[in-house]
């Protein structure tokens, strides 16, 4: 762990670029970095919460880096990029953070770090950058594995302006059974082959039979 000390500055305003007081400072440490033989780098930092004196705005200053939790966006940028190539899950493991962190964290820096590429054959599905409350949907290479395209939401109409925007000459789309897939491949796509995922087959199949079997049960 090091301790940053910043040189002494001038904050201003965000709202009106006025002058500002300090009125309150707290240490924290924030992940910053990665070393090899040595771990997480943290750095230790009294972080302050500004006053303006014109409008009365209050606002915590950052320095600049990005801070949001214990991490700095650098951090988040170098975790994001060791994920390419990857699962979420090993890259989790190996830094000791949580997945569903590791996992928000990619699908928010990965749309600025995307490679234009052509496709034939694609994977659309959806994903939660917060479990129950922010939904987005994301298109894959399927040859290639890698991401063309990530748009937040997850309603049809989202659905086709992700798929809109991979180039080439699209052969096949691979997507769960969701209704609003459905309708966005057959506008976008009306030619292309529609597959449906083996993961969601064998689950849908799993719990019908499961269903059955407790139907049984209870009928005797």
């Amino acid at each position: 762990m090091f301790r940053a000390t910043a040189a002494p500055q001038t904050i201003a305003c965000p709202i009106c670029a006025g002058a500002t007081v300090c009125h309150d400072r707290v240490l924290r440490r924030f992940r910053h970095g990665y070393a090899w033989h040595i771990g997480v780098l943290w750095i230790e930092l009294f972080v302050p919460r500004q006053r303006c004196k014109d409008c009365g705005c209050t606002f915590t200053f950052d320095y600049g880096l990005g801070l949001l939790h214990s991490s700095t966006e650098a951090f988040r940028l170098e975790i994001t990029k060791r994920c390419h190539g990857r699962s979420i899950a090993e890259v989790a493991r190996e830094y000791k953070l949580p997945y569903t962190t590791v996992e928000r964290w990619f699908y928010t820096y990965a749309p600025n770090q995307l490679v234009e590429e052509e496709a034939q054959h694609i994977c659309v599905d959806e994903f939660a950058l917060r479990k129950g409350h922010n939904y987005a949907t994301s298109v894959l290479n399927a040859a290639t594995g890698r991401i063309l395209a990530i748009v937040p939401h997850r309603d049809q109409d989202t659905i086709e302006t992700v798929l809109k925007k991979v180039t080439g000459k699209v052969q096949t789309v691979i997507s769960d059974f969701a209704p609003a897939m459905v309708g966005a491949i057959q506008a976008v796509y009306p030619t292309a082959i529609h597959v449906l995922d083996r993961f969601h087959l064998v689950q849908f199949f799993t719990a019908a039979q499961q269903r059955r079997r407790r139907y049984l049960g209870e009928a005797k």
